[in-house]
């Protein structure tokens, strides 16, 4: 754990030979007794680009693939999770770095649907979307965009929704394409903003709910104009930073200028693969393996 913004007495850190475990949140009532079962949320650290893994009673979905380079290293992961098959593969956008691992995963691991925005990309990543439209086909996986409602997934115990962009032609960066994915799972939830840019953050902001226990940040931590009324409408407890840079100096300034936010920690998947577990009720642990 690189960063820790404020400590509570809630929040107990327990260092362990194979890494960094924490007590992310332990609430004395919820709304439920039922039993639930397990979360896991599990950030990995890739040598270039991001993907997560979501697993819950018997169900895995993965969001984004990294790049064409790191999907071997990705696809080891998810062998050591003993993931066989995908649920669902979402492609928040057409970046190299979030859709490059796509083809592998999708030759390797049987998958029933994969979502995925609807634009065209630009010119330089057009190849690869040609590869990946030409070994979707081949494989008969339907391929579907969220319908303007937002479309939910149940996976167990959990549901995860895909909101899409609200407008068709974006300008200041490719990131607003971007789908949207935020996950429920009793009383805890993360957000998934992908590369967000400051207009789809602006939709974003009047598109969902926006309280969520744990926040990956949009666009690897940049700081824009709306970043701190972004942050404050999700009021995150956790923040992950995915990529293989640690937090800007701009970022950090931010985050411990708003004394009021109801952070407890920030996290880098650059310091290695970060694993959330939840039961749903009272209590969500991180874990941290060594890079």
């Amino acid at each position: 754990m690189r960063h820790t913004m404020r400590h509570v007495s809630l929040f107990v850190c327990i260092l362990l030979l194979a890494g960094a475990a924490a007590l992310i949140g332990s609430r004395g009532q919820s709304l439920t007794n039922e039993e639930l079962a397990p979360l896991q949320v599990t950030c990995f650290a890739l040598e270039q680009g991001q993907a997560t893994l979501i697993q819950c009673g018997g169900h895995a979905v993965l969001l984004d693939a990294g790049s064409a380079e790191a999907a071997p290293a990705l696809l080891q992961k998810l062998a050591e999770r003993q993931v066989t098959q995908l649920d669902a593969l979402v492609l928040s956008y057409f970046s190299p770095l979030r859709m490059g691992g796509a083809v592998q995963v999708l030759r390797s691991l049987p998958t029933q649907v994969v979502y995925a925005p609807d634009y065209d990309p630009p010119a330089d990543h057009q190849e690869d979307c040609r590869q990946l439209r030409q070994v979707i086909e081949e494989a008969g996986i339907p391929v579907q965009l969220p319908d303007e409602e937002g479309d939910t997934l149940a996976l167990g115990d959990a549901q995860l929704t895909l909101e899409r962009p609200l407008q068709g032609h974006y300008e200041a960066t490719e990131g607003d394409y971007a789908l949207a994915a935020s996950l429920e799972h009793g009383v805890f939830s993360f957000l998934f903003p992908s590369d967000a840019g400051e207009q789809r953050i602006g939709e974003l902001m009047a598109q969902l709910p926006l309280s969520h226990t744990v926040l990956v940040l949009p666009e690897q931590g940049a700081v824009r104009e709306n970043t701190e009324a972004f942050l404050r409408a999700v009021n995150p407890e956790i923040a992950v930073l995915t990529g293989d840079e640690p937090p800007s100096q701009d970022l950090l300034d931010l985050l411990q200028g708003m004394e009021d936010l109801a952070l407890r920690e920030l996290f880098c998947t650059a310091d290695g693969d970060l694993t959330f577990t939840s039961n749903g009720l009272d209590e969500l642990t991180a874990v941290q393996a060594e890079n």
